[in-house]
C-alpha cells in the first residue's frame, strides 16, 4: 500500500454530482461570474477534499500499519491531540497574526490557505482520541467527557473575549461601514455576533459529543465493537 498522502479516489457518482451543482448554480446566476461565486466553487473543493481526500480514506477499512502505529501513539497521548486542537485554533486567533492574515486576503494569499489546512489537521488530530477508527485506542468515554468539556471551557472563553473586546482588536473589520454588509450590521455588532457564536453555539456541538460519549459509556458500544474485531481477526 502506497502512502497515505496517494490515496485520492475520485468516484464517478461524486463527481459527476459536483459537476451538476456547479452546472446547475451557473443556470441560475445566468451563466455569469458574479463576485460571490468564489464561495460557492471553494464550498464545493471543500466537499470533495472531504469526500475524496487521504482524510476520508483514513475511515476507511484495511488501514496501514503506519496508521495503527500512529493511532496507538495518540490514544496514549491524548492531552497532545488536545493541546494541538486548541492551541492551533486559539493562536489564529491571536490579534496581530489575524489582522496580518485578513491583509493577505487578495489572489491566492498563503496565510488564509495555511490557516484552512491546520485548523483541519487540528479538528482531525482533536477528534481522533474519540472517534478515530480503532475503537480500542479511543480514551475512556468519561475521560472523553471531561477532555471536551475542558475544551468547552476554552471555547467559551475565546468567544467571551472576543464578545467584549475593543472595536480595534481585529482592524479589518474596524471601518467596515453599516450599509457596506449584507446584513446591515456595525462592526461592533459584526465582532459582538462573531464571539457570541464561538461562545454559545460551538459549545453546543462539544455537548452533543459528550452526550453521545455518555451513551457510548452507558450502552457498551466500543466493548462490543473489540469483540467484534477480535472475532473477526481470529
Amino acid at each position: 500500500m502506497g502512502p497515505i498522502l496517494y490515496r485520492w479516489h475520485f468516484d464517478l457518482p461524486i463527481v459527476l454530482m459536483a459537476i451538476g451543482l456547479l452546472y446547475l448554480y451557473y443556470k441560475l446566476t445566468g451563466f455569469r461570474w458574479p463576485r460571490k461565486s468564489v464561495l460557492f466553487i471553494l464550498a464545493m473543493l471543500l466537499f470533495l477534499l472531504v469526500t475524496c481526500s487521504p482524510p476520508h480514506y483514513l475511515g476507511m477499512p484495511e488501514q496501514p500499519q503506519t496508521l495503527r502505529r500512529f493511532s496507538s501513539f495518540l490514544s496514549k497521548r491524548a492531552w497532545l491531540a488536545w493541546m494541538t486542537g486548541v492551541g492551533i485554533m486559539w493562536f489564529w486567533h491571536i490579534p496581530s497574526i489575524f489582522n496580518h492574515m485578513m491583509s493577505d486576503m487578495p489572489g491566492l494569499a498563503v496565510m488564509p490557505l495555511l490557516q484552512a489546512a491546520s485548523l483541519l489537521f487540528a479538528g482531525i488530530l482533536f477528534g481522533w482520541p474519540l472517534f478515530g477508527p480503532y475503537p480500542e485506542d479511543r480514551v475512556h468515554p468519561l475521560s472523553g467527557i471531561i477532555y471536551l468539556a475542558a475544551a468547552c471551557i476554552s471555547c467559551s472563553l475565546m468567544g467571551l473575549l472576543i464578545t467584549f473586546a475593543p472595536l480595534d482588536t481585529y482592524y479589518p473589520f474596524a471601518g467596515i461601514k453599516r450599509m457596506d454588509n449584507l446584513w446591515g450590521i456595525s462592526p461592533k455588532e459584526d465582532l459582538q455576533t462573531a464571539g457570541l457564536i464561538m461562545w454559545v453555539p460551538c459549545c453546543l456541538l462539544y455537548l452533543g459529543g459528550c452526550l453521545l460519549l455518555l451513551r457510548r459509556w452507558l450502552t457498551g458500544d466500543d466493548r462490543r465493537r473489540n469483540k467484534h474485531i477480535i472475532a473477526v481477526s481470529n
